[in-house]
């Protein structure tokens, strides 16, 4: 297969610096062969994220932490990606916090028009907006801002409007959602599957269930966004936003393998994992073997 391997040293949308070294580090743990071994690798190299003080968070808008950079540096995601896409390219990001996938989802949708879906695995439901946010964080919000909820410069980054509706996004494994997001998840009767309900059914149960959604809606093309925060933190400790009782990882490892297996995904986050707060290289380990199951499960696709 084709890939593009994309860096988004971004850390402004969680405002908790070291998640932008994520994509370097890996690098330094031979991202790069992880993917040469089985496939043509584009090498797309990082996206320029300019240094902003942060005296001047607040600067754009008082409510959102560096909006105005997190907007720009994301429409040179969404370059990439479409540029990817259009050479025949499965464009993967690598992060970097989540508010990256304004500007992935971005790319894609151009790409994609209204033909795309979104498969988004979380402990976080990330569908807040600036009114709805208890920290102004922008990470909270990119998968609002994908279905045109939210603020203007967010919704309309890249084009004007919607970039995925609502009946075509997915969530997996949350079990951290405020209360404006639970309204928004009802009012919206978004495709949701919690924590709860794969600890009830059993994970195998909860992915056929969303592998037959996927088919009910028709969907031909999926950009699938994985945060490591699905995780529970005993595999991923140097997150940001860790949440307990997460996903086991081996739970993690199908849930990737099945949303590839579906032959349907276009393109691909890699999110949150922040070196700093590491413990003893714990999540770059795991990290490395997600990348590793990734890779193989792209293999003849």
């Amino acid at each position: 297969m084709k890939i593009s391997i994309i860096d988004m040293p971004l850390f402004y949308g969680c405002d908790n610096p070291g998640v932008e070294k994520g994509a370097k580090v890996l690098r330094e743990n031979n991202l790069l062969d992880i993917f040469n071994k089985s496939h043509e690798v584009c090498d797309m190299g990082e996206v320029h994220v300019k240094n902003v003080s942060s005296n001047d968070k607040y600067a754009a808008n008082a409510k959102m932490k560096y909006l105005d950079e997190v907007v720009r540096s994301n429409i040179g995601l969404a370059d990439k990606v479409y540029d990817s896409l259009k050479n025949s390219y499965l464009p993967i990001t690598i992060g970097g916090d989540h508010a990256l996938a304004i500007g992935s989802i971005a790319g894609s949708s151009k790409f994609f028009k209204e033909d795309l879906a979104v498969v988004w695995v979380d402990a976080h439901g990330d569908i807040n907006t600036p009114e709805t946010s208890p920290s102004g964080n922008i990470h909270g919000m990119p998968l609002a801002s994908s279905m045109g909820i939210g603020y203007e410069s967010l919704t309309n980054l890249y084009f004007p409007g919607q970039k995925v509706k609502p009946e075509n996004v997915f969530l997996l494994g949350c079990r951290d959602l405020d209360l404006g997001e639970l309204e928004l998840i009802k009012e919206y009767n978004l495709n949701v599957w919690t924590m709860k309900d794969i600890k009830t059914k059993g994970i195998n149960t909860v992915l056929k269930e969303l592998v037959e959604a996927l088919n009910k809606n028709n969907v031909k093309n999926i950009h699938f966004s994985f945060d490591i925060d699905s995780l529970d933190p005993t595999y991923v400790p140097g997150t940001g936003t860790p949440v307990e009782d997460g996903l086991s990882f081996s739970e993690g490892k199908e849930v990737i393998k099945t949303i590839i297996n579906t032959s349907l995904v276009r393109s691909m986050d890699f999110v949150e994992f922040n070196p700093v707060l590491d413990d003893n290289k714990k999540t770059l380990e795991t990290c490395l073997e997600l990348l590793k199951v990734i890779s193989k499960s792209f293999e003849g696709k």
